[in-house]
């Protein structure tokens, strides 16, 4: 009933006031304005720090599950989809050596510990990955068809379609809560097929508070093992993610680094969630330009709070531990990076931290002669993960954008 009811008062208000932004189709409001009211309401807001631990996380996410549909078809028009299995046998189990973060270094360990039990147990865990591959790619060189002409099966199986097969790897947002198989996503995962002509893996890792930190990672972790596995080469994988898929995707660097490991040959980023104690002045400023609803840490439905540890009270200590690089990678060293392109909108609540981000990103690579460029782009007037708004021309530019960059790492 709320969204009829935003819906009309969005088009009233759209033909009665005008566009709030000259470049704002009445479809972007509608859209703006449902996601602002579907955040909001979603989940209590007014919850206090006291209440934490008397709340059952279990009921949160079960509801939380309710909104994660099963995998569906894109039409033909958009591009062509298919859930495969990531088996987590011994193969792919890790050790992690990740002393230098501490606690969040153990707790990762904990969790590659109990996949490697189960391995050997003979009951190894799976994790769901969807593959996309847009309709206008051109995926076979060799004959220039695009996927939808294309007779071969072998476009949506995981395995590499050449020996030198150039792929993504994405690492889709939703405040560590829900995202995974949605339509929305999976139209932009189309879109960057699309626009690049690559192949589009997005793994369906774990979703808080059902799951809490660092599961996330680790499923990320595997998901990268396992292209590597499979015969993709570290040179030919770029890493993305958009909000906080971006957040994981840069602390994905950071243990990749930390264990000597190959990494992917460039990292894209989509109003990455960098900082999850959101410490940025434009949580404050930005607020109504934004379809984010503002948020309090001292509320125990704070994504932050249900992603790192539901149902434990905030505290200094917790927001310390938050500033641990896998869990808000601005406080990170970002030495021996790969490329990065970061794409944020003007509007969006998070603007200050992505932006201090690449300052600090940019500061140490001024330092090292070998450092890799890392490319900032701020899109004027759009709201955070604007790219979900495919349609617009902001989107549009951003998915071109993600192909220059693409085409300058593989050919460097």
């Amino acid at each position: 009933m709320f969204i009829a009811t935003g819906v009309s008062q969005t088009i009233a208000k759209y033909y009665w006031h005008g566009p709030e932004v000259p470049s704002w189709s009445l479809r972007f409001h509608i859209i703006k304005n449902i996601l602002n009211k579907y955040l909001a309401e979603s989940l209590p807001q007014d919850t206090t720090n006291d209440l934490s631990e008397k709340i059952d996380f279990r009921f949160i996410a079960d509801y939380i599950a309710m909104n994660n549909l099963p995998s569906r078809a894109l039409t033909v028009d958009i591009g062509h989809n298919k859930e495969f299995n990531i088996v987590v046998d011994e193969h792919i189990c890790t050790e992690y050596k990740l002393s230098r973060y501490g606690d969040s270094g153990n707790k990762i360990n904990v969790l590659a510990e109990e996949d490697l039990a189960s391995a050997q147990d003979g009951q190894p865990r799976t994790v769901s990955c969807q593959i996309v591959v847009g309709a206008a790619a051109q995926i076979c060189t060799g004959c220039k068809a695009t996927v939808g002409q294309h007779p071969r099966l072998q476009m949506l199986e995981p395995e590499p379609l050449s020996i030198d097969e150039r792929v993504i790897l994405h690492l889709h947002g939703g405040a560590y809560c829900v995202g995974e198989r949605s339509l929305t996503h999976l139209h932009v995962y189309a879109s960057m097929s699309s626009s690049t002509g690559l192949r589009v893996f997005s793994p369906n890792y774990r979703l808080a508070p059902r799951s809490c930190f660092p599961s996330q990672l680790h499923d990320c972790v595997l998901a990268y093992k396992d292209l590597l596995r499979r015969g993709f080469a570290p040179e030919n994988i770029i890493l993305s993610g958009d909000s906080a898929g971006g957040a994981l995707a840069v602390a994905l660097i950071f243990v990749l680094r930390e264990m000597n490991a190959k990494m992917p040959v460039g990292l894209m980023l989509v109003s990455p969630w960098v900082d999850s104690t959101c410490s940025g002045e434009s949580w404050t400023t930005n607020q109504g330009k934004d379809y984010l609803p503002p948020l309090n840490l001292e509320n125990p439905f704070h994504p932050t709070r249900m992603f790192y540890a539901a149902g434990r009270r905030f505290s200094k200590q917790m927001l310390e531990e938050l500033k641990c690089p896998l869990v808000s990678p601005i406080f990170g060293d970002f030495t021996g990076m790969p490329p990065m392109l970061v794409q944020i909108g003007q509007n969006e609540l998070l603007h200050d931290d992505i932006c201090d981000f690449v300052k600090k990103a940019k500061k140490q690579a001024e330092k090292d002669p070998n450092a890799s460029p890392v490319l900032l782009e701020v899109y004027e007037n759009m709201p955070h993960v604007f790219v979900l708004f495919d349609f617009a021309d902001a989107a549009k530019q951003a998915f071109e954008s993600m192909n220059r960059f693409a085409k300058q790492v593989f050919c460097k």
